[in-house]
């Protein structure tokens, strides 16, 4: 028997499903199925499906089950110029509060993952720096906007710093970045910053169009 699955994993599950056209635009995912499948309850899943639902993903109907919503290259470029405003307004709040020790601490992690070939330490690392800029804006809804769009960019920065040229060129775009911010040159910083997601999205967008997604 299949082991029980969490509500995270079920939504990892169906979000990767969804993004590698496993379930394709116009199919239907049902509860009773989904369940049967995860070896779980329709609790969990109905609960899946309404994230999946307020990520654009999937269009729940009653009495019918979640119509799978497409996803296209359009879309996630979009994602990625709404998440370059907000989180540039978001270092813009963060700047003045941000710790030099931890930005050190920071950058000492980031520098000592040069070499390493593990993509899920590469993309921690990533988080972990975004993250701490964008929660020490203080500004609860751009947080929580913020954190909606890194839910759904999720799977595919894990795909990006799967190759060694993308894990490269982020590990110097985010010593840049932090170096100018330790020197509390916030101008320097949030241009920094703007580039280096759009490098991302281009990279990111290169991959899905040459089916690495």
């Amino acid at each position: 028997m299949t082991a029980k699955k969490s509500v995270d994993e079920i939504y990892t599950s169906l979000f990767n499903r969804i993004m590698k056209n496993m379930f394709p635009p116009d199919s239907w995912l049902k509860e009773d199925q989904l369940a049967e499948e995860y070896n779980v309850s329709r609790t969990p899943v109905r609960e899946v499906l309404r994230s999946l639902e307020q990520d654009g993903l999937v269009q729940i109907i009653p009495n019918r089950g979640a119509r799978v919503l497409a996803f296209t290259a359009d879309d996630l470029d979009l994602i990625f110029e709404i998440r370059r405003v907000l989180e540039v307004l978001a270092l813009e709040y963060a700047a003045p509060s941000l710790s030099i020790q931890t930005l050190g601490e920071i950058r000492n992690a980031i520098a000592a993952s040069r070499d390493r070939e593990d993509c899920a330490v590469h993309a921690a690392l990533d988080a972990r720096l975004h993250q701490y800029l964008i929660e020490s804006s203080g500004q609860r809804r751009l947080i929580n906007m913020l954190k909606q769009l890194f839910h759904i960019l999720q799977t595919f920065r894990e795909i990006g710093f799967e190759e060694q040229e993308v894990r490269a060129t982020t590990y110097e775009e985010h010593l840049e970045l932090l170096d100018a911010l330790i020197v509390r040159d916030s101008a320097a910083a949030k241009e920094l910053l703007a580039r280096h997601i759009k490098n991302s999205k281009h990279r990111i967008l290169k991959s899905v169009l040459q089916g690495g997604v």
